[in-house]
C-alpha cells in the first residue's frame, strides 16, 4: 500500500470516527470499529507510520480545544486493530486541584501503546473496551 493510500485511508478512519461519534454511544462505535479487526499482522513500522498520519489530521483538524486524545485512541484504536494488534481503549479521570480531568488511551500487554508521555498512569481508569481485557491491574475496569 502506498504512502498516499494511507494517509487518506487514516483520514476516513478519523473522519468516520467523528461521524459515528455524533450518531452512537461510546461502546457501539468501539463495537463497529471493531467489526473484521484482527485479521492483518502487526507490523511496528506500518503502526508507527499510521500513528504519526493520525497526529498530523488531528493537527490539521482538531479534535476539541482541550486535546485530542479520545478521538486520537479511538481512530489509533481501529489501525492498531486492522493490524492485528489487540489493543485495549481506555478512558480515566483525575482530579485537578479545580476540577475532574480526562484522559483517552491504548494499551497493548498493559503498557502504554503509542502514548506520549507516562501521564495516562495518572488517571483511574472508568471505562475500556474491551472490557475482558484489563489494561492495567491497579486500576478498575467497568465496561
Amino acid at each position: 500500500m502506498t504512502k498516499y493510500w494511507r494517509v487518506f485511508r487514516v483520514g476516513y478512519v478519523v473522519l468516520s470516527v467523528r461521524i459515528l461519534l455524533r450518531l452512537s454511544n461510546l461502546p457501539q462505535v468501539l463495537q463497529r470499529l471493531s467489526l473484521r479487526t484482527m485479521a492483518g499482522k502487526p507490523d511496528e513500522a506500518v503502526m508507527k507510520a499510521l500513528v504519526g498520519y493520525v497526529d498530523y489530521w488531528l493537527k490539521l483538524f482538531p479534535y476539541n480545544k482541550r486535546g485530542n486524545c479520545f478521538l486520537r485512541s479511538l481512530s489509533l484504536y481501529r489501525c492498531a486493530r486492522q493490524l492485528g494488534y489487540p489493543v485495549v481503549f481506555h478512558c480515566g479521570v483525575r482530579r485537578d486541584a479545580t476540577r475532574l480531568d480526562g484522559h483517552a488511551w491504548l494499551t497493548l500487554d498493559s503498557q502504554a501503546f503509542y502514548e506520549p508521555g507516562p501521564h495516562w498512569q495518572r488517571f483511574t481508569v472508568t471505562f475500556s473496551y474491551p472490557s475482558d481485557q484489563v489494561g492495567s491491574t491497579a486500576k478498575i475496569s467497568v465496561g
